[in-house]
């Protein structure tokens, strides 16, 4: 308001008072008083929405606020090798001052706002160092420019950088440590489960990082690794070294010793000896292996170029005790072993493999069946056998005639058997045909399942099975079972129940597989159990090295999967029982929770994070100054102060 305005209202409000005053009301000695103070009243009223505000109504200067990193790489000294070196979060506490922060937020796994004056007891224990939300939760209270003080081992950095550019956050990093150049080791694969007198191969993953030049200098161009059990070490090897920020990987195998006659959980330690982690974290990796005696296990002997062997042997790994292994024929005596690691290997290993298996399973064609598989078929207790064309199968007494024309479709009812538990809800609808049916001449005692032609007329079994005296075996009259379990959902679960109860009753002297750890557990992220289809009565409990139980849950009806509890860092083990298709089942397995690898992983060279904040495209708001509430505050208590004036001097 100009100044005119104000002496134009300062006017009118001693107009509007000297008017009633002098001529409403009576004429009293002393009546100048309250009409000065009405006057006073009356300006504030009429001018109050042009006065300022006691509070200033601009935004003043933008606030400065700091991300600070408390992830675990940050309890690491600032040079590596010197033990006199301070640790980087203290070089971080030290530096934090000077910034001069309004607002703080510690940084890691998640984001947690702080204040200068409470840091004292601040710790680097958060297992990862993920700036990302952090950036988040700085721009959803109203930051424009962050400062990052870390020492550079982000887990997210170019996910951070493409967030600021975004939510257009600036953000300036600030380092207290340089990488120097190092290796470390970031995990070890190997199997669940290992026969003693097999060889076992196991894959150790190796990582680079650093500026060349930087903290201990040079590195040699190979790495020495090595693999331990209580200390003993039970192979060794060399291995390229990766260029800084690249994986490398080195495969180590050994033959575990004999365990006795059950099976027993050992824990394999890899470590790198050379060169070694300068800062002691990350030149070991651990992981647990079921060593089971020599003669266990199923062993799958495919004499055909067929896909039934890539879904079996899972199957057969899930349900034997001791595992399973595949062979596959190719030419001159020759077999290929699957796995992990697949390898040419000669006739008289898979000899000695089925000499030594609990469940010996064959897929070929009885008349292709050479002499020695034949007389192992005939003296094997347990068989399983896959047809590929006719003629008399080894070991079983019964003639394959076919196949027959037409198309052959799975259909119920469902025949009594050890599968028919897991089939009894099974939509059979949904299934293939098979690929060929061969006729069963004379037919096992009982059918698993059986097929129609065109889905009409009498039905015929899919796999048939019997036992003389202490041998069992079951026969599978037809071919490309293998579909039902490509095809997902309940197709695979019909296909997963017919060898589940078949499987079952032919080693149902073997304690079946009830339960597999299918997901590792991390820190912040549980373990994930699979458990054996037709598994009820469920109880699982977790306990820690002291013996402590530190979760449990049981379930009548357990669902597929079972999802444990987010754990701490440690070992446990886990007690899982069930009453299965055979009857009740009990595992006992140990694991172990680790911190997020990558957070202590040695990672590769990066510049620092030096982003603008960006200018909003639309034009500025016009921002308004508070409205200003004390004019009529003051007003009301100089009208309060007028009335009391007024009866002081008779005035009523």
């Amino acid at each position: 308001m100009t100044p005119g305005l104000w002496l134009l209202v300062g006017l009118a409000a001693v107009a509007i008072a000297g008017w009633a005053y002098g001529t409403r009301e009576e004429r009293v000695a002393g009546r100048g008083g309250p009409a000065a103070v009405r006057a006073a009243a009356i300006f504030l009223i009429l001018g109050g929405l042009a006065l300022p505000a006691l509070r200033g109504g601009s935004v003043g200067a933008p606030e400065r606020v700091v991300l600070l990193d408390v992830s675990g790489s940050m309890a690491l000294p600032v040079r590596a090798g010197d033990p006199a070196a301070r640790m980087r979060l203290d070089s971080a506490l030290a530096v934090l001052p000077e910034l001069m922060p309004d607002r703080i937020y510690l940084f890691g796994d998640s984001p947690v706002p702080s204040r200068l004056d409470s840091l004292d007891a601040v710790a680097a224990d958060h297992g990862a160092s993920r700036l990302e939300p952090a950036l988040e939760a700085a721009r959803l209270g109203g930051a424009d420019s962050v400062w990052v003080l870390t020492d550079g081992d982000l887990t997210d950095r170019e996910a951070a950088a493409g967030t600021a550019e975004d939510l257009g956050l600036g953000v300036r990093e600030l380092r207290v440590a340089a990488p120097p150049l190092r290796v470390g080791l970031a995990g070890l694969r190997a199997p669940d489960r290992a026969r003693a007198g097999d060889t076992v191969r196991v894959t150790l993953e190796f990582r680079a990082g650093g500026e060349v030049g930087a903290g201990v200098g040079g590195l040699p161009d190979s790495v020495s690794v090595q693999l331990e059990r209580d200390g003993d070490v039970v192979a060794a090897g060399r291995a390229p070294r990766p260029a800084p920020g690249r994986t490398g990987r080195a495969e180590l195998a050994f033959v575990p010793r004999n365990e006795g006659d059950r099976p027993a959980w050992r824990r394999y330690e890899a470590v790198l000896t050379d060169p070694p982690d300068p800062f002691g974290v990350a030149s070991r990796a651990g992981a647990w292996i079921e060593i089971s005696e020599s003669a266990a296990g199923a062993v799958l002997v495919s004499m055909v170029p067929d896909w039934e062997a890539r879904f079996l042997v899972p199957a057969l790994d899930r349900l034997v005790l001791g595992g399973a292994r595949g062979y596959l024929r190719l030419i001159d005596g020759r077999f290929l072993e699957m796995g992990a690691s697949p390898r040419i290997v000669d006739e008289s290993r898979v000899r000695n493999a089925v000499q030594g298996s609990r469940l010996l399973a064959v897929q070929g064609a009885p008349e292709d069946i050479p002499p020695w598989l034949a007389g192992a078929l005939r003296a094997h207790p347990r068989t399983l056998f896959f047809t590929e064309g006719p003629g008399d199968v080894p070991g079983v007494g019964a003639r394959m005639t076919g196949p027959l024309p037409g198309e052959w479709y799975p259909a119920g009812p469902v025949p009594a058997s050890p599968s028919s538990a897991l089939l009894a809800e099974a939509d059979l609808d949904l299934l293939p045909p098979v690929r060929e049916l061969y006729a069963v001449e004379p037919a096992g005692r009982w059918s698993v399942i059986n097929a129609h032609r065109n889905r009409r007329g009498e039905g015929r079994p899919l796999l048939t099975a019997g036992e003389d005296g202490a041998r069992r075996w079951a026969l599978a009259a037809a071919s490309g079972w293998w579909r039902w379990s490509l095809r997902g959902d309940e197709p695979r679960r019909v296909y997963e129940g017919v060898f589940s109860g078949i499987v079952g009753w032919l080693v149902e002297d073997a304690t079946p597989r009830l339960a597999s750890l299918v997901r590792s557990p991390t820190v912040g992220r549980p373990p994930v159990w699979r458990l054996r289809p037709g598994s009820t009565d469920l109880s699982i409990r977790l306990l820690d090295e002291e013996g402590t139980e530190v979760w449990s849950d049981s379930a009548a009806e357990p669902p597929p999967e079972i999802v444990g509890p987010a754990l701490p860092p440690g070992r446990y083990e886990a007690i899982v029982a069930a009453t299965g298709p055979d009857g009740p089942v009990e595992l006992r397995r140990p694991f172990e929770v680790t911190p997020d690898p990558r957070e202590l992983m040695p990672g590769p060279a990066s510049e620092l994070l030096h982003i603008e904040p960006q200018v909003a495209s639309r034009p500025p708001m016009d921002v308004r100054p508070p409205r200003p509430v004390w004019p009529f505050l003051l007003a009301v208590l100089l009208l309060c102060v007028e009335w009391v004036w007024r009866h002081r001097i008779g005035l009523r």
